[in-house]
């Protein structure tokens, strides 16, 4: 009896991801063009970890390589907000820009919504009326909120925009990170908040 072959179980087993999910687009068009060239591997060495070995030579090989060897490092794409229950929600725009150790730097951007639920907006308008202070200064707290705290609390999908740069910048492994964001929209989105569920808050504060 011949014995049942296990090889494409083992390579399923084997694959781990597929390499759009570790490079970026245009990184990946850049390792179809230079497969060999030293800085292109160093490049893959810098992003992954890893360095591709000798044998490992064409475009496909290397494909093979990352989706076998190699864990998922582009983040998702887009998925709707979820809307703070019965809060608000403010739209803010992530940027960064990655510089790595083999000297290239690549420029991401994207938006998610910074929720804050009723408990915890009603609480900041609490303090505020407490103090003595006006709606202006809520929305100060809440933009200090969106500062701090965007980045842990939100989950941006991040897409590269314009075209890898690979030199120019110091071998430092970094990435500098922003947020923007209204405060018109902040104080659009808390007035009809406060004017609908809460309006003697709302008096207090104007």
């Amino acid at each position: 009896m011949n014995a049942v072959s296990t090889e494409p179980a083992v390579a399923a087993a084997r694959h781990r991801c597929d390499m759009n999910e570790v490079f970026a687009s245009p990184f990946i068009e850049l390792i179809s063009l230079a497969p060999r060239n030293p800085v292109v591997r160093g490049l893959i060495l810098a992003q992954t970890g890893r360095m591709p070995g000798m044998e490992h030579q064409t475009f496909e090989q290397i494909r093979d390589w990352v989706e076998t060897t190699c864990e998922k490092k582009m983040r998702p794409k887009h998925q709707p907000p979820v809307r703070a229950a019965e809060g608000i929600a403010v739209t803010v725009e992530f940027s960064e820009t990655e510089h790595g150790r083999a000297n290239y730097s690549v420029n991401r951007s994207g938006s998610d919504e910074f929720a804050l639920d009723a408990d915890e907006l009603l609480q900041i308008v609490q303090v505020a009326i407490d103090a003595a202070e006006d709606l202006d200064a809520v929305i100060d707290k809440i933009a200090e909120e969106i500062e701090d705290d965007a980045w842990n609390r939100c989950e941006p999908s991040l897409e590269d925009y314009g075209d890898n740069e690979y030199e120019g910048h110091e071998a430092d492994d970094t990435s500098n990170v922003a947020v923007e964001f209204s405060r018109v929209q902040i104080r659009e989105r808390l007035a009809a908040f406060l004017r609908e569920r809460h309006p003697q808050l709302l008096e207090e504060l104007t």
